[in-house]
């Protein structure tokens, strides 16, 4: 697992603060092209707050993608484009926590191949004193081809 954040225990006084950058590689079925993978590189960028209360432990994240995308075997570029939010229900009985999430991420072509979307999963760690950790995201092989 990579670290978030580690700035102790999250409460509903201070909220712990997530600014992170985590460096992705990762391969991707392509729906339109069936037997196709692509192979994206990059950078997932989450800010946020995890946050604890009576409730339970909540993180509210921002994420996007940065310098991501990647290419196919035979060659095809593509580009990742992904500017989303992520509301993560940690646990009902405080820390330490963990859950995962999913967003969407839409891969634009260059030139007239078909453009895809799939989602990719973020599973978020809370420790005991407040540590926020983040495993590398994976891609869920359920994309959709959107022409």
């Amino acid at each position: 697992m990579l670290a978030l954040a580690s700035l102790g225990a999250a409460s509903a006084v201070a909220p712990t603060h997530v600014n992170l950058r985590v460096p992705v590689t990762l391969g991707v079925p392509n729906p339109c092209t069936p037997g196709e993978t692509v192979v994206l590189s990059g950078t997932v960028h989450l800010v946020g707050q995890v946050r604890t209360d009576a409730s339970g432990t909540t993180a509210r994240l921002n994420v996007n993608l940065q310098n991501f995308g990647g290419r196919t075997e035979a060659g095809r570029l593509y580009r990742a484009a992904l500017n989303g939010k992520a509301t993560l229900d940690l646990a009902a009985g405080g820390l330490p926590a963990q859950a995962s999430g999913q967003v969407h991420v839409r891969l634009i072509s260059q030139g007239p191949t078909d453009n895809f979307s799939f989602k990719l999963k973020l599973d978020v760690a809370v420790d005991a004193n407040g540590n926020v950790t983040v495993a590398p995201p994976t891609a869920l092989p359920e994309g959709s081809c959107n022409g």
